[in-house]
This record gives C-alpha cells, structure tokens and sequence, in this order.
C-alpha cells in the first residue's frame, strides 16, 4: 500500500518535472508533431529585430521618396531656364503628385507643357489650362496666372474674347499690373477696335516706368497712324502673315475669320469682320457675315454695341434705311462712346431727316480719337450743318477737313515713323511734340516735350567740365 502511494507519487512528479522541461525547451513536441505554444527567447528576440529593422528601410524608402519628390521643384527650375522643356515635366510629376495646387509648380508645369513642341497641341492647351486653373485668385500668383491663361486662349487657341475675359480679371485682381492692360491694347487693335484704345493706351503710359515711357508713345504713333504694322508681328507669330509681301488687307481677314471660327458664339469677331467689309465698301458681304452670326448668336447677344453698331451702318449703306433706324432703336445703355455717336449721327442723318440732331451726334463723335483725323466724319458734319442753314460753321468744318489734310501726308507720317527707331533722342521728341501740337492733341504733345526734356536734361548732365 505504501509502496504503490510512494509509486504513484514519483510517477506525479516525474509528470509534472516533464510538463515543465517541455515548457522550457519549447521546440520540442509534447505529442508527436503538435509543436509547443511558446517560442524559444532567442528566436523572438530576433524576430523584433527584423520587423524593426523592416520598418527602419520602409521609413528611409519613404523618407527618401519625400525628399526626391520635394527636390523635383529646384530641379525642375534649373531645367527651365536652359530650355529643357520636355525634362521639365518628370521632376514636376513628382512634385506636384504632393503639392498638387502648387501656384509655383504650376504655374511651371503650364510654362513647359505649352513650350514643349514635340506634344500634340490639343494637349499643351488643355493641359496648361488646367494647371492654371488650380491656381485661385486669392493667390500671389493668380494675376500671373490669369496673364498665362489669356495667352493661351490668344496665341494657341485663338480666342481672343476668352483673354479679353481673363484679362479683365487680372486687372480686377490688380489694376497697377501693366502686363494685362498692354495685352488688352493688343487684342483692341485684333479685333477690329482699335478706335476704342484710346483709355487703354494712357492707361499702359502712366503704369510704365519713365524710361519705358518713349517707347509706348512709340507704339501708340504706330497704333494711330499704322495700325497693320502695329499688329504684324502678333499677326506673324499667329500665322496669320505669311511673307510681308502680302497685302495687310488679306492678313487682317484671315486674322478676323480665324477668330471668328474658333468664338463662333461671340459677337465681337463677327462683327470686326463685317466692319472690315465695309470698310473695302462690300456692304452685301458685310451682310452676309451678319447673317451667319444672327445663326449663331442669342438675341441678347445680338444687341452688344459693336455688332449693333455694324449692323446699323451695313443696312444704311445698303439703303435700308427703316430697319437701320429699328436696329438702332434696339441699343441699350448706356448709350455712349464713339460708336455709338458715329452710328446715331449717320440714322438721324439718313433715316431720320434730322440734321441738327445729326451735326450734335457728329461733334460727340469728334470728340476723342481719332475725331481731330477723321476727316469722313468732319464733311458730314458739314454736310448737316449747311443743312440746318449753319453756313458759316459748315464752311469752318470743310476748311478743317483741309488742314487735317495738309497735316497728314503719308510721306510724313512714313518720316515721322522712321526717326522714331531712338523715340528718347530730344530731337525726335520736339518734331513728335510738334506734329501732335498741329493736328490739335495736346495730351501726346504734352508727352513728347517730357521725353525732349528728360533728353535733354540726361545730355547736359553728361557734358563734362
């Protein structure tokens, strides 16, 4: 009996010594192939250290995506500025894929997929539209980008109401910046209006810095006297000329229907074209552009003043003088600008039977530029004063309209063009000041005898002892 308790209890214990061995070595088997539950300290051990080390590479990988990425933008500048344009776009990728409303990287990226000339054209439009437009007007860059923006409408889609538009925000956005009234001078002159530049100009000469400034009166002499030439080198960068032999006529209407193609749905093209038909006195084509674009345009847009305008003039010149005085009926206001008194002088004078009405429409006309030029306009004033029995004034209208002549020989407004390669020289500012002092502009005269001061201050402070 003692025997089997002293049995029993050896045979408990050496079963409970095993447990434990068992416990211990782990690796072992309590059963044949059931593996223990509890890992060997040194094989956990290690296990830490290669999960720890695993995260260390994953965190560096990380770590030095980040900062591959974050160099794309310096590396994508350096590129720029020699030109590599199609380099340009991979370390940019790699930028903005962190910083994607970047107003910097953007701003890039739109830069060089527009300069990159081995990319279909459809692609550099849209995608550097798109990468302006992440760019919002509450950033320092959103003028910049507005500029960009009008450019590419301009230049690459042929848009030019689109710019006029993204141009009008950036200089709502700041009205000091001078690049955005400069391009809205230019497309004033494109479109058919450069009648209408005058604010603009003066706008552009007083934003200028002073040495800037001989240049810009340059441009605008050019503007007045020349304006194909003010326009040839866009129209070249455009296409639109195609050697300078070609008649400044035939470019001009190629510019206006490429234009008027690409915003069929906007007035201003349509009605720059027709405006140039009557000006080659082809009222029937006029008409014909006139009535495409009805077509196409809401009736609301059918009364925007220029268009208004040319339809007015069409008709009268056509002789159908009652549906030009209902057109004309339709203009809404405000009911003002050269134009506008242009086209009400000819209805009151040719639908109306309104002369005196007529002769005050003219005199507002008159009134800016290029009114003290515009002879055409002067002999119709006269025409309707001398009508109203105004003799005496009518005669002093026509003896105008001889002085303005006489003022305007295309030989001296050829040499006046030629001295103008140095507009700072003093000598060329005085004959400048001179010329505008005759036909009666006192502001560009007034502009001229500044530069002749500036030249000739700036010359006796170079005189030596």
């Amino acid at each position: 009996m003692c025997f089997l308790d002293e049995c029993d209890m050896r045979s408990r214990l050496l079963s409970t010594m095993s447990a434990v061995h068992c416990r211990g070595e782990g690796s072992r088997s309590n059963d044949a192939g059931r593996p223990s539950a509890v890992a060997p300290l040194s094989l956990r051990t290690g296990a830490v250290k290669l999960v720890a080390v695993a995260v260390l590479v994953v965190a560096a990988a990380c770590g030095g995506g980040w900062l591959f990425a974050e160099s794309g933008l310096s590396t994508a500048q350096r590129l720029a500025k020699h030109g590599l344009w199609q380099e340009v776009h991979a370390p940019l990728a790699r930028y903005l894929w962190i910083h994607p409303r970047s107003p910097r990287a953007n701003l890039l990226a739109a830069e060089a997929v527009v300069k990159d000339d081995s990319l279909p054209l459809v692609r550099r439009v849209n995608d550097s539209l798109a990468h302006l437009a992440l760019i919002p007007d509450s950033s320092p860059a959103a003028v910049e980008a507005r500029i960009a923006e009008a450019r590419v409408e301009l230049f690459l889609r042929y848009e030019p109401m689109a710019a006029a538009r993204s141009l009008a925000e950036a200089i709502d956005l700041d009205g000091t910046a001078l690049e955005p009234h400069l391009l809205t001078w230019k497309l004033l002159e494109l479109t058919g209006r450069a009648d209408d530049a005058e604010a603009t100009f003066w706008t552009c000469y007083d934003l200028s810095a002073e040495v800037d400034r001989p240049q810009r009166l340059r441009e605008w002499y050019v503007s007045q006297f020349f304006p194909l030439t003010s326009t040839a080198e866009l129209d070249q960068l455009m296409g639109f000329r195609g050697s300078a032999a070609e008649s400044g006529v035939s470019v001009e209407m190629r510019r206006l229907q490429r234009f008027r193609l690409a915003e069929p749905h906007e007035p201003v093209p349509h009605a720059a074209l027709a405006q140039l038909f009557l000006r080659e006195n082809e009222p029937e084509l006029a008409l014909d552009v006139l009535d495409e674009a009805a077509s196409e345009l809401t009736t609301e847009q059918q009364k925007n003043p220029f268009i208004l305008g040319v339809v007015v003039e069409t008709l009268l010149e056509l002789g159908e003088t009652e549906p030009a005085l209902e057109t004309f009926d339709r203009w809404v206001s405000p009911r003002e600008g050269r134009q506008y008194w242009l086209v009400r002088g000819r209805v009151m004078q040719e639908a109306g039977d309104n002369p005196a009405e007529a002769a005050l429409a003219y005199r507002e006309a008159l009134a800016g530029w290029p009114g003290v030029i515009d002879w055409r306009t002067m002999n119709r004033l006269a025409g309707c004063l001398s009508r109203t029995g105004n003799a005496e004034q009518a005669a002093a209208e026509r003896q105008r309209v001889q002085e303005v002549q006489q003022e305007l020989p295309q030989e001296r407004l050829q040499q006046l063009l030629d001295s103008l390669a140095t507009p700072d020289d003093p000598a060329v500012a005085e004959a400048m000041a001179g010329f505008y002092r005759a036909i009666g502009r006192d502001r560009e005269a007034a502009a001229w005898k500044a530069v002749e001061a500036a030249g000739s201050g700036s010359a006796a402070g170079n005189v030596g002892p």
